[in-house]
């Protein structure tokens, strides 16, 4: 995917049901966002005639509603429908699938144990040490922005939450437009947090890696790639466990933001023992 395709870094899905979920307003885009999701399945075969007609409006009004979700035309933003089709061995190899539909228990027992053995590798010794690093620049950095995309950006969203109480507003967006305005707005003493488990953020996003890397700012990376060209130029770098097969590094990824959270809850009690 290249930076011009990836209006919704990668899901269109989430891109609906974010809005949808979370506008206050109830009004034509929000009634079209709702159309498009009840008949999701089958917007890859549908013309932009079709699509409006499933939502009760007219093509004029179609493609506004793609223009105010950040796409240029509806021809991109039917690029991205079509790119949203979902199979099991998206996110799965094709041996687990295969045991998965012959045996569900055991299918289920080899997913519990891949889990386990990736948590058990989330946040070694040598990360802990990195870790008490990244906390020291998270709690003076002027601004802190996190990047990510796919299903990542919700657990990013999490640690967003538990940031704000401690004092600390995190930046986070889902689109690219919003990312890439966020990462040029970085400077010297600010943190840019990238998580991507196989590393494949910055071979999509090269422009927005660009940004990220030039504003000055301290990067800290989450991942499970030890080999990918761009943590060199990282800061910081946490290790979130060695294998993403199955899809199972999402819970290392989620693991490593709550022992962050918690670190940096931990820090800021000692820093008040110290004051009394």
């Amino acid at each position: 995917m290249t930076d011009s395709a990836a209006k919704a870094m990668g899901s269109l899905s989430s891109l609906l049901l974010d809005y949808v979920d979370t506008t206050l307003v109830h009004d034509s885009n929000y009634d079209i966002a709702q159309g498009l999701l009840r008949n999701y399945t089958q917007l890859g075969s549908m013309s932009l005639r079709q699509m409006a007609n499933a939502c009760f409006v007219s093509q004029a009004s179609f493609s506004r509603f793609c223009r105010f979700l950040g796409f240029a035309n509806f021809a991109e933003f039917k690029e991205a429908v079509d790119g949203a089709d979902y199979r099991l061995t998206d996110d799965y190899t094709q041996a687990f699938v295969s045991q998965l539909l012959a045996d569900r228990q055991t299918a289920f027992q080899t997913y519990r144990s891949a889990v386990i053995d990736v948590l058990g590798g989330t946040m070694s010794p040598d990360d802990q040490e990195v870790l008490d690093e990244v906390l020291s620049a998270l709690e003076g950095a002027g601004r802190i922005a996190f990047f990510s995309h796919h299903f990542l950006w919700h657990i990013e969203r999490y640690f967003q939450e538990k940031m704000l109480p401690l004092g600390r507003y995190v930046e986070l967006y889902q689109s690219h437009a919003h990312q890439e305005d966020s990462a040029a707005m970085l400077g010297e003493g600010d943190v840019a947090i990238v998580c991507s488990m196989n590393g494949s953020f910055f071979s999509h996003y090269g422009e927005l890696t660009r940004k990220i890397y030039q504003s000055g700012a301290t990067v800290v990376v989450l991942t499970q790639n030890h080999f990918a060209l761009h943590l060199n130029r990282a800061d910081y770098v946490l290790f979130c466990g060695d294998s993403n097969q199955n899809d199972v590094g999402k819970y290392a990824a989620l693991l490593t933001i709550d022992l962050m959270v918690m670190s940096y809850i931990r820090r800021l009690r000692a820093g008040e023992t110290e004051d009394e």
